[in-house]
């Protein structure tokens, strides 16, 4: 051992002799703004009474330097023979109460806010509110903790605040601003401080042009369709793409992704960029390499299913045997959907693929562990701030004690999610070591209670205002009760109305009504005021029954003197009894916008003279529509169809009123005609006096442009109107055909069509018509 090494040892040795004998007297802390001094101690090993090291305090200070809530801290020692007293002299951040941002002109405050997902000002973000309806997830939970942490009215570290930084930076260079420039200053305040972000923008950068280079089996169009950088184009109203080679680095993964889930599994994709001024050209080259093909696809440990029911129709699919990595997850999907409509909800499938590199092929060989039957032992409730369990629980045709079959979870969610009271409803197994699994119902409540105040529009009533108050899932018991008052230059409808859900606690509907309705047509104005009362059972699944009576009161006034002959004999009031009857069968998916299902309506009413009643007459309809979607090329694509017959006979010797006849032709039947125009005129008026018959036929096709908030639709209606069966012969037929868009807003959903007429008739020879429907579709 040398001379300096063993000087060192022993003087170490005497030191830490020297330390290990003096015991912490005091422990004072100093110069802390807002972490409490108990918070610091509790932070801190540091105690009264203890052994003094100096590891100790070195240990301590890194403690408190990664709490992140201090910007300096010293530890001064005095010593009083084998006593010590540590004085901590901290300078702490403050408590942060609001986020400024300045300087940024291209992106808004609140939509920084946005893309960063932060909080500017203390309360802002509702964790709770965040979480509401939906279940754990890791991707949730990740989400969730950030958002705890920059939760502000505490102190923010400099590692948030560095966060926040880098998230404004990310956030500009996505805009196509990469030499952003960001610094900031804490603003003090009395009690708390501000955080304020100095933004320098810089120049902006634009995406000239995209040119793939090497794709002969991707068009241009579908490998855009998959990155997030795109070219100028005036159609999407995109004039100026932001370019950011950040995000076009994940475009090129994203794209290798791609291939390689088409087969190609030897694809390789680079990129190379030219600057003129602030704009970019992109060139993208492209090695596809040779296509593999699916091979063999084996499917071990079934014993339930066989081969063909668990492969299906998804191979058929498969064009040209390829390997495609979206076949192989639908597989999997589809075997887990078989098992699971029997009650094997823990069914597992692992995958094992062998890659024939020399011979370009791909085997791929299907594991399935069956497992058992799952049943049901509790059903949890989440979410329902306002409803009561039981509002839930009677729609759940998943019971406790039962077989877990996913077709009964699957109606289960369709039911609650119809009752109209959710924005969104999931059902989830919470797996469990044994065959009982716990059931969790997430509903996210939407605002029942509505004060609405706007306009509506249709062909008929024109632009109408309305003010309307109604409460759906009345007091949490799921009943909905309302009064509206509408108001336009053709149009009224005022009205009180309370439906009563599972009435005597069965599965009845009670609905009570009352009314004053008046329209405006253009030589006559026709006036309701009335009462009606409808009960409805649900007999089975998917049907429905009703009955009830309407007791109106109708007058006819403001007649035109040029008014048809069948207009006029209306003139004056009458009184109007009529029984209703009604059976319904709906297995739509969703009764906003229907991708799948269908919805089959008979009504019959008899106009009975009791009570006062004038009128006599019969009158059925029956309807029907049918909602389908692609599901062999997965397009999206919905394809409606629908078909009403009506026929309305009097007795007694009385005829048939006006306003109960068949009146075809407009917004809701056949468009490209005005109202009642594609069924009997006046021969002097060429004025539509409605049929006694009526058939209606219509295609139409819907696409989702954007989410589920923009469709295009292209669309055929023919029909009729007409006195006897005998004039619906072909040549009589009107028709009309034409695009459209579906356009669902926060306030109510808008329809606009543009129609061409078949046949141009009497009173309506316009060749095309404009059809604009502002707060219903049907």
């Amino acid at each position: 051992m040398s001379y300096l090494f063993r000087k060192a040892f022993l003087m170490s040795l005497l030191f830490a002799g020297f330390s290990f004998g003096q015991v912490i007297q005091r422990v004072e802390i100093s110069g802390a703004k807002y972490v409490p001094d108990e918070v610091i101690r509790a932070l801190i090993k540091a105690r009264e009474g203890i052994t003094y090291t100096p590891d100790l305090v070195r240990e301590d200070i890194r403690r408190l330097y990664r709490t992140g809530f201090f910007d300096k801290i010293e530890v001064r020692e005095e010593r009083e023979g084998d006593k010590v007293i540590l004085y901590y002299n901290v300078v702490d951040l403050p408590i942060i109460y609001k986020i400024e941002f300045t300087g940024n002109r291209k992106i808004k405050s609140e939509d920084l806010e946005r893309k960063i997902g932060i909080e500017t000002e203390v309360g802002k973000i509702d964790i709770e509110e965040l979480t509401k309806g939906y279940t754990s997830s890791p991707a949730i939970e990740e989400k969730v903790e950030i958002q705890r942490r920059l939760k502000l009215g505490r102190v923010l570290s400099r590692e948030e605040m560095e966060y926040i930084k880098r998230k404004i930076i990310e956030a500009y260079a996505k805009e196509g601003y990469p030499n952003v420039v960001v610094s900031y200053q804490l603003v003090p305040k009395k009690g708390a401080s501000k955080l304020v972000y100095q933004i320098v923008e810089g120049s902006p950068e634009y995406v000239s042009s995209i040119v793939f280079k090497g794709n002969k089996t991707f068009r241009s169009g579908r490998l855009l369709d998959q990155m997030e950088t795109k070219p100028p184009s005036l159609l999407a109203f995109r004039l100026h793409p932001p370019f950011s080679e950040e995000v076009l680095k994940d475009d090129i993964r994203r794209l290798e992704d791609f291939y390689r889930s088409e087969g190609f599994l030897d694809a390789k994709i680079s990129y190379n960029i030219t600057k003129k001024d602030s704009k970019y050209t992109v060139e993208i080259d492209i090695y596809e390499g040779k296509r593999y093909k699916l091979d063999e696809l084996k499917i071990e440990g079934n014993t339930l299913f066989s081969y063909n029911e668990l492969v299906g129709k998804i191979l058929k699919k498969n064009k040209g045997g390829y390997y495609r990595e979206q076949v192989i997850n639908d597989l999997i999907e589809n075997i887990k959907k078989q098992y699971s409509s029997i009650g094997f909800l823990n069914v597992s499938v692992s995958k094992d693929e062998k890659v024939d590199s020399e011979g370009k092929k791909v085997n791929v060989v299907l594991k399935i562990n069956e497992g058992e039957p799952v049943y049901v032992d509790r059903i949890q409730i989440r979410g329902n701030y306002e409803t009561r369990d039981y509002v839930i629980r009677r729609e759940m045709r998943l019971q406790e004690g039962e077989l877990a079959d996913e077709k009964e979870i699957e109606r289960s969610r369709t039911r609650i999610f119809n009752l109209g009271y959710y924005e969104d409803v999931s059902i989830q197994p919470l797996p469990s070591e044994g065959k009982r699994w716990d059931f969790e119902v997430n509903v996210r409540e939407r605002f029942t209670g509505q004060f609405s105040v706007g306009l509506g529009y249709n062909q008929v009533t024109k632009v109408a205002g309305f003010v309307s108050l109604r409460k759906g899932n009345f007091l949490g018991t799921g009943d909905i009760a309302g009064i509206s008052v509408s108001y336009g230059s053709r149009y009224k409808d005022n009205s009180v109305s309370y439906t009563k859900k599972w009435f005597l606690n069965r599965p009845m509907d009670l609905t009570g009504s009352l009314y004053d309705r008046r329209i405006d047509y253009t030589t006559y104005t026709v006036s309701r005021t009335g009462i009606d009362l409808i009960l409805s059972r649900e007999l089975a699944e998917y049907w429905r029954v009703s009955g009830g009576f309407s007791l109106q009161k109708v007058r006819y006034s403001n007649i035109s003197p040029n008014a048809s002959p069948v207009v006029q004999q209306e003139a004056g009031t009458r009184q109007s009894r009529k029984l209703i009857l009604g059976i319904t069968r709906d297995t739509r998916d969703n009764y906003l916008f229907p991708t799948k299902g269908a919805l089959t309506d008979l009504n019959y009413s008899v106009a009975v003279p009791v009570l006062g009643g004038t009128e006599k007459f019969n009158k059925v309809v029956l309807s029907h529509q049918m909602f389908m979607k692609d599901n062999i090329f997965d397009t999206g694509l919905i394809l409606s169809l629908k078909g009403v017959v009506g026929v309305v006979e009097p007795y007694g010797g009385k005829t048939v009123p006006l306003d109960e006849r068949f009146f075809v032709g407009g917004d809701f039947t056949i468009r490209g005609y005005k109202y009642g125009y594609a069924g009997p005129l006046d021969p002097n008026t060429n004025d539509p006096i409605g049929g006694n018959r009526e058939l209606i036929l219509s295609a139409e096709l819907n696409y989702p442009i954007y989410k589920n908030i923009l469709y295009g639709a292209v669309f055929y209606d023919t029909g009729l109107a007409a006195n006897s069966w005998k004039d619906f012969k072909p040549q009589n037929f009107r028709g009309g055909y034409g695009v459209g868009i579906r356009f669902i807003t926060p306030f109510a959903p808008i329809k606009l069509d543009w129609a061409f007429k078949t046949k141009k008739v009497p009173g309506d020879t316009s060749r095309s018509k404009l059809h604009f429907v502002l707060g219903v579709f049907f």
